[in-house]
């Protein structure tokens, strides 16, 4: 096939790189067409270079060893306007390359002589992909839609490739190409990115001092504004490493490029060393339980469950401290500290709730119910009532975990059946989730009753008081704690019991956890429970009674499903009592119904959703009618229209 070469393009004197919007169109004529294989399309050349958009390392590493030399210039994705994105995409590739070619002596020695070399893009590209073959045959161009895989390359995908042998024009075209991509567009992996025994960040194409030219900072090109997703984007998010999380407030992008100079690449490199684990800790959280050996696996390390006596009760009392802090709290602290501790119960055998539901999910007895064992934990009420701290220190206490929740645009039906596959049994906490996000998928998420996978996370979600109603089957589905009472902003009692908490948690380690989890291990070996809150609070109750070196805290103590149950409704028999109190005149009582008329219609339907259904006879735009019995009942009082009586009864409260 032969090319007239066009010498006005601007490939031949212009800039590969020009501002007009062109196009480069290579005029060929079709002369026949044949079937082969990649190792036949390469064979009897020596050497080869590759422009691709995406590719395969196993493809990579079988021509590295095959050709005497071979040069990669890797395409890369567009970058959304974040460098973590892009920081990510370089070390995904090192990774990759460096964990398939590892063992492979001819390649290691091919790297070293530099007979192996591969560059990474800085500007995006195109989505073109051409391979340069030189050898005892002459020269040979491929072009066409296939990148460097072996997907592309396996005769299974439907591709298109243009092959021109020993064209002068064609190699001349191409090779220019090429060369001015190489020359004004790429950056060089660095030899001991890809031969050193440990992966190293510094060595990613983006922080190594060697690619800077003339001690100038790089350029990035970013794109501002994503393309138009497809299906399957829409579809599937690649969720991004927890370590990178925070770093595109550190490499920032504005107008479409980041400038990367000397100082912006040290803040990037401790930032990404600080959040880094260590080689033994997967950076993406999980956890998982070996039964049949009693091993509790943590992102890949087996815990050691044995603990020392002095750590266990420093533990314990470092948590008794941090719960004593409440008694500075406005409002009815008491409460507070045992509903917080009702939560701490829950939140510790969370990893251990998705094997009980699984159970109930396949047991036909009757008294096995898999909504007495909720997967969701919901703490909800004022701002300043310790809800997220509380989560973190907890979090704390049981992984060595800094707490940091999940970003709530993760919080989505198909993006939560993603994470809940990565996390195992590890908890996943989402902070202020707002009403609407709640109302779209936290509703359809509490609903799903099904069998799940064999391991699965408790899924906890802190919101404030605005989201102040929940309907019945939200309730019975999730363990619903209400706070009502807080810490006020700008006080003298917030900033020292700041101070203390940072205390506490420079020195608090999972000496606790450990020891609840060796006894959860043990207990579980003679009974399953059926009442989870009784079971895993009997075991704290047990650990910190005999480690507690000062009084025995009042909050302590061993609580129960019933017992929750019974509480879980206190905002709305508050709120009940009030109406009942303050607003005598929108209650009517005739026969054995009593009912509550609002002019504030909306304010009444907030009611009714919290009212559990069991209570009203039925409801109507600005009214409920409620059963009065049960309404005694569940306020535990007795209730009269008439004023005398309902006075007293107040008096005496």
């Amino acid at each position: 096939m032969k090319s007239k070469k066009n010498i006005e393009s601007p490939l031949y004197g212009g800039s590969l790189f020009s501002d007009t919007s062109v196009l480069n169109v290579v005029r060929a004529k079709f002369l026949d067409y044949e079937q082969t294989k990649f190792d036949d399309l390469i064979a009897g050349y020596s050497s080869m270079r590759v422009l691709t958009y995406s590719n395969s390392v196993p493809i990579i590493k079988m021509v590295a060893e095959t050709m005497d030399e071979l040069e990669v210039i890797f395409g890369r994705e567009d970058i959304l306007g974040e460098m973590a994105r892009y920081v990510q995409y370089q070390t995904a590739l090192i990774e990759g390359i460096r964990i398939e070619t590892q063992g492979s002596d001819i390649i290691e020695q091919k790297i070293t002589h530099g007979k192996v070399r591969l560059y990474i893009v800085r500007e995006i590209l195109s989505h073109e992909k051409m391979f340069l073959l030189e050898g005892a045959l002459g020269n040979r161009v491929i072009t066409g839609s296939a990148n460097f895989s072996e997907k592309a390359f396996s005769g299974n995908q439907n591709e298109s490739y243009v092959c021109f042998d020993n064209d002068e024009g064609a190699w001349q075209f191409f090779s220019d190409k090429y060369e001015k991509i190489k020359a004004n567009s790429v950056m060089s992996i660095a030899k001991k990115a890809l031969l050193d025994d440990e992966f190293n960040f510094e060595k990613i194409p983006l922080f190594d001092d060697t690619q800077d030219r003339n001690n100038m900072p790089q350029i990035i090109v970013v794109q501002d504004k994503p393309p138009t997703p497809t299906i399957v984007q829409k579809i599937i998010s690649q969720r991004l490493p927890k370590v990178l999380e925070g770093l595109s407030q550190i490499i920032e992008s504005r107008n479409g490029v980041a400038r990367i100079d000397r100082p912006t690449k040290t803040r990037a490199i401790q930032y990404i060393k600080s959040n880094s684990r260590t080689k033994e800790d997967n950076p993406q959280e999980y956890l998982s339980i070996h039964f049949e050996n009693n091993q509790v696996v943590l992102s890949g390390k087996v815990l050691n469950l044995e603990t020392s006596t002095q750590n266990l009760e420093q533990d314990v009392n470092l948590m008794i401290e941090y719960f004593e802090g409440y008694n500075k709290f406005r409002g009815d602290w008491k409460k507070l500290a045992r509903d917080y501790f009702t939560f701490m119960s829950w939140f510790y055998i969370s990893p251990f709730i998705c094997d009980f539901r699984n159970r109930a999910l396949t047991n036909l007895q009757d008294d096995i119910d898999h909504l007495d064992y909720p997967i969701f934990g919901i703490l909800y009420g004022k701002s300043n009532c310790g809800k997220s701290e509380l989560i973190r220190m907890l979090l704390l206490s049981m992984f060595q975990h800094s707490g940091e929740p999940l970003p709530n645009e993760w919080f989505t039906k198909a993006s939560v059946a993603n994470l809940r596959d990565e996390n195992k049994r590890f908890p996943m906490f989402f902070d202020d989730l707002d009403k609407t996000r709640f109302s779209n998928h936290a509703i359809p998420l509490i609903k799903e009753d099904f069998i799940k996978p064999r391991e699965y996370p408790g899924i906890v979600l802190s919101m404030n008081a605005d989201k102040d109603t929940f309907e019945t089957e939200v309730r019975k589905r999730c363990l619903v704690i209400y706070t009502g009472a807080s810490l006020p902003d700008h006080t003298p009692e917030k900033r020292d019991l700041g101070t203390r908490i940072k205390r506490l948690k420079r020195n608090m380690g999972n000496a606790l956890y450990l020891e609840y989890l060796s006894r959860v291990l043990s207990s579980l070996r003679l009974e399953t429970p059926t009442d989870i809150l009784e079971f895993s609070s009997r075991i704290l109750h047990e650990i910190i009674s005999e480690n507690c070196n000062s009084t025995f805290p009042a909050w302590c103590r061993i609580t129960s499903m019933d017992e929750y149950s019974r509480g879980k409704h206190d905002k709305v028999k508050n709120e009940l009592l009030q109406q009942w109190q303050y607003t005598p005149t929108a209650w009517n009582e005739k026969g054995n119904k009593l009912i509550l008329k609002l002019d504030d219609v909306h304010s009444l339907r907030k009611l009714k959703k919290d009212v559990p259904d069991y209570l009203v006879f039925s409801d109507s735009g600005d009214a409920i009618i409620f059963y009065k019995d049960e309404l005694e009942a569940f306020l535990e009082t007795p209730l009269s229209t008439k004023r005398k009586g309902f006075s007293n009864f107040f008096k005496r409260r």
